[in-house]
């Protein structure tokens, strides 16, 4: 895989695991629509400048996009947990302490011997 695949590969994972559309991340990002339709087309043909700086706007380290560090797999599990992360977050109060004690439980349970 290339350069440019990684980079959209990574560009769309940044927007599935925030729910940010094209526009929004384009805004976010302070570039262009098109200019990010492009990266997300593997078309696009960013300075190192711009890399650097869109790096920066994500909060992330530049070679996450040129790399695509994490595989398919782990963008995978890391979208899964986001989206359950949110489902949780929108449950009343109590409920999410339910959960919390239920989710240390299993935890201690995973960690016990025997």
């Amino acid at each position: 895989m290339g350069i440019q695949q990684n980079m959209a590969d990574t560009i769309r994972m940044i927007m599935a695991i925030n729910n940010k559309s094209v526009d929004e991340l384009a805004a976010e990002l302070q570039i262009a629509r098109s200019t990010l339709q492009g990266y997300l087309k593997a078309e696009g043909n960013p300075t190192a400048a711009m890399i650097e700086h869109m790096a920066e706007r994500l909060n992330i380290d530049p070679a996450v996009l040129l790399t695509g560090l994490l595989d398919m797999d782990r963008r995978d599990i890391v979208i899964l947990l986001f989206n359950i992360i949110q489902e949780i977050a929108m449950l009343p109060k109590k409920k999410q302490l339910r959960f919390a004690e239920l989710f240390l439980e299993l935890v201690l349970l995973w960690n016990s011997e025997g």
